[in-house]
């Protein structure tokens, strides 16, 4: 029999038994509008979770290397003491990434905030260390905003690198001059009876270029920007070497990232048990983005672990209506097994029945569900502003099929045993168990 036909017959015993129809349809409509909205409430949280992690500042590829801290016992409590990469180190470890990550082109190093200060107290300013020759600056002219950027001769020069927001707080142009204090903190530590003016140093630096970082971290801050070679010599000590990739770029790609996890598993030597003195290699965004992973992970477990209940409740009341629906067309089956009917039809007939219920009940869930965010969507939104969360609730294209492709698995499943039951039985059995 073609499907045409089966079909049509299909259409005739759901026309016929109406009341039994809408009642079966009723119970998927209820059961698929729950599992509707639950799925869709998980995807929107789960996208929320992955645009919290997905900002600008997380486009782009991060890494940092830093030595651990040692906890030191002296007398009766103990203190931290804090290691340094040496220039060798430092160079060594540039050259590395650069030739494993060359998209992180960006080098930045931090020091100790007490280390290193402007001869004017009152002013503020966030500090650079940077292998100029890799840094933020290399070859982006069009983020020039006066003077010129670095050159190889530049390397040991008291040249300074300025953001246009300290130009103007300082009224500093390309070519002038101001001065910045190094404290050396490690020999001011190691003396016995230390002067703290013996241990400071006074260094003036030449404005040479003045750069726009609208486009970076630290865009509103006052920046000075330095050469790592000559402020390591003039005593400051680097603590933290941070790589990043160029905001000019394009985000970071998945393969990226990849590379970058490698680099750390191959590098790192920290652990908090076995080494606790060793190097931290780690990435904040890959940190974020793993947190950011499980999260989602377990809003999916718990939208399919609610589904899952929402279903199992229901079994006993679906099962019912299409156990029913498939029994009280027992005589009609009879009818067409007396004229020829295979048992593959009669299978096919009742499972599009069901199908044709299944989809009708979709559709007005999918219909309701839409309606309910839509009009519950304002409220929402402003109860949450409050909280900073923008969390707009959306049914993804794929939550209707995939809700029309469950629920068409267990009602199949349910009709499974009856189905057999009938097929297998002879005509006059199936007609007289009915009458």
């Amino acid at each position: 029999m073609k499907f045409w036909d089966i079909f049509k017959i299909s259409m005739h015993n759901i026309w016929g038994n109406k009341l039994r129809t809408l009642l079966v349809t009723l119970v998927l409509f209820i059961l698929s509008t729950i599992v509707l909205i639950v799925a869709s409430v998980g995807v929107n949280v789960g996208v929320l979770l992955n645009e919290a992690q997905s900002s600008e500042d997380d486009n782009y590829a991060d890494m940092s290397l830093r030595y651990q801290y040692e906890q030191i016992q002296i007398g009766d409590h103990f203190e931290m003491k804090e290691y340094y990469f040496d220039n060798n180190e430092l160079g060594s470890y540039i050259e590395k990434v650069g030739n494993e990550l060359p998209f992180l082109q960006n080098v930045t190093m931090n020091v100790n905030t007490s280390q290193i200060r402007l001869d004017n107290n009152t002013e503020y300013v966030d500090f650079a260390l940077t292998d100029l020759s890799k840094n933020m600056l290399a070859g982006q002219d069009n983020y020039l905003r006066a003077g010129r950027l670095w050159n190889k001769d530049d390397v040991n020069k008291q040249y300074a690198w300025i953001n246009d927001t300290y130009a103007e707080k300082s009224k500093l142009t390309v070519g002038d001059k101001f001065n910045i204090r190094v404290f050396d903190s490690e020999g001011y530590d190691k003396d016995p009876t230390p002067n703290y003016n013996d241990y400071e140093k006074s260094y003036e630096f030449e404005v040479v270029g003045i750069v726009d970082f609208q486009y970076y971290e630290w865009a509103q801050n006052s920046f000075v920007i330095l050469d790592y070679n000559f402020a390591t010599k003039s005593g400051l000590k680097i603590n933290r070497i941070r790589f990043t990739q160029s905001k000019i770029e394009e985000g970071a790609t998945l393969g990226q990232l990849n590379k970058i996890k490698s680099f750390i598993k191959d590098n790192k030597t920290f652990d908090y048990e076995k080494n606790p003195t060793g190097l931290d290699v780690y990435s904040d965004i890959i940190n974020a983005r793993t947190m950011s992973m499980i999260m989602t992970l377990i809003i999916v477990v718990a939208v399919l672990v609610v589904s899952v209940i929402i279903i199992l409740l229901s079994i006993g009341c679906v099962s019912n209506s299409i156990q029913i629906t498939v029994e009280q067309n027992a005589k009609f089956f009879g009818m067409m097994k007396a004229i020829g009917m295979r048992n593959n039809v009669v299978k096919s007939v009742v499972r599009i029945q069901a199908l044709v219920s299944i989809f009708i009940a979709v559709l007005l869930g999918t219909i309701v569900t839409i309606g309910l965010f839509y009009g519950i969507q304002p409220l929402l939104a402003s109860t949450l502003a409050t909280l900073g969360l923008n969390l707009k609730l959306v049914m993804p294209f794929y939550v209707p099929f995939a809700v029309f492709a469950l629920m068409a698995i267990m009602v199949i499943l349910f009709t499974i045993k009856s189905l057999n039951r009938i097929s297998k039985m002879d005509v006059v059995s199936v007609i007289s168990e009915v009458n």
